[in-house]
C-alpha cells in the first residue's frame, strides 16, 4: 500500500501547533510527521501520535480488527488525546460497517448516531455517505464524501464512492478520475481497479478495461490472502470474512469474463 500525505511546516514554533491541530481534525498521519519535525522531545507523545496513525491507516481501510489491535498496541497514552472515543467510536464504526454490508440500513444508522464523529471525522463521513446511497439519497452522499475529502484527502475509499456517484450520474471521465486519484493514493484497493475497469469499458478502452479487471481480482486475492492469514484459527468470524473476500474475488472474476466475452462478439 502506498499512501501519499501533504508535506507540514517544520519550525519550531509552529510545529508544536500543527500536531494538535492535525489530531483536532483527526489526522494523526500528519500529526505524527508534524512532531517529528518540530523536534518534540516527548517519546510517548510520538510513539502514541505514531500508533495513531498506523490506526487511521486501518480506518481508511476499512480495516477495522487491524486498526483496534494498533490501538491497543499503544500502551503508553499520554493525557489530551481522548482515548475513550477513540476506542468507542472505532467499534461503532465497525458495527456500522457490518450492518451496511449486510444492507441493513437502520442498523447502520443507529450504530453511527452513537458515534461522536470527531475522533475518525472522515471515516464517519464515509459511512454516512454510504449510507446515503443504500437510501437513495444521491446528493447527500455525493455531499458526505466530499465532505470526507475535505477532512483527509486520502481517505482513497471515500475517493472512489465519490467516483461510484459520477459514474451513476453520467459523468464517466469525472469518475475515471476518481478511480485513478484513488489508485495513486492506494495502488492496492481492489474495488478502485475493478470500477475503473468498469468505467473505461464505458468508455470503449476495452483492453485497458480488461487489465484493471484482472489487476483487481489479483489485489482481491492478496487482501483474502491476508485476511485468512491474519484471522487464521479464529473461528466462524473469520470464516465468514474469507468468505466475503472470496465473493468479491469472484464477482471480479465474472467481471473480466464478460468483459471479454463482450469483446469476442463484438468483433
Amino acid at each position: 500500500m502506498s499512501e501519499q500525505t501533504a508535506p507540514v511546516g517544520t519550525s519550531d514554533q509552529a510545529g508544536p501547533v500543527l500536531w494538535s491541530e492535525q489530531v483536532e481534525r483527526g489526522r494523526y498521519d500528519l500529526a505524527a510527521q508534524a512532531y517529528r519535525l518540530s523536534g518534540g522531545a516527548d517519546a510517548g507523545l510520538e510513539n502514541a501520535l505514531e500508533g495513531l496513525s498506523d490506526v487511521l491507516s486501518a480506518v481508511r481501510d476499512k480495516s477495522y480488527g487491524r486498526a483496534r489491535n494498533a490501538l491497543e498496541r499503544i500502551t503508553e497514552r499520554p493525557e489530551g488525546l481522548d482515548w475513550e472515543a477513540l476506542e468507542a467510536d472505532l467499534e461503532g464504526l465497525s458495527e456500522a460497517a457490518a450492518a451496511l454490508d449486510r444492507r441493513e440500513a437502520e442498523v447502520a444508522r443507529t450504530h453511527l448516531a452513537g458515534v461522536d464523529g470527531q475522533v475518525y471525522p472522515a471515516e464517519t463521513a464515509t459511512l454516512l455517505g454510504t449510507l446515503a446511497v443504500y437510501e437513495g439519497e444521491s446528493e447527500t452522499a455525493r455531499q458526505r464524501f466530499e465532505q470526507a475529502l475535505e477532512l483527509d484527502p486520502n481517505h482513497y475509499r471515500a475517493l472512489t464512492n465519490l467516483g461510484n456517484i459520477m459514474l451513476e450520474d453520467g459523468d464517466v471521465d469525472g469518475a475515471i478520475d476518481a478511480y485513478e486519484r484513488a489508485i495513486r493514493l492506494n495502488d492496492a484497493f481492489a474495488n478502485a481497479h475493478h470500477n475503473l475497469g468498469v468505467a473505461l469499458r464505458r468508455k470503449g478502452h476495452l483492453a485497458r478495461s480488461v487489465q484493471a479487471l484482472k489487476r483487481a481480482q489479483r489485489e482481491a486475492g492478496r487482501r483474502e490472502a491476508d485476511e485468512a492469514r491474519a484471522r487464521l484459527g479464529s473461528g466462524r468470524r473469520g470464516q465468514s470474512a474469507v468468505g466475503r473476500a472470496r465473493t468479491f474475488r469472484w464477482l471480479i472474476w465474472a467481471g473480466i469474463v464478460g468483459a471479454v466475452i463482450w469483446i469476442v462478439s463484438t468483433r
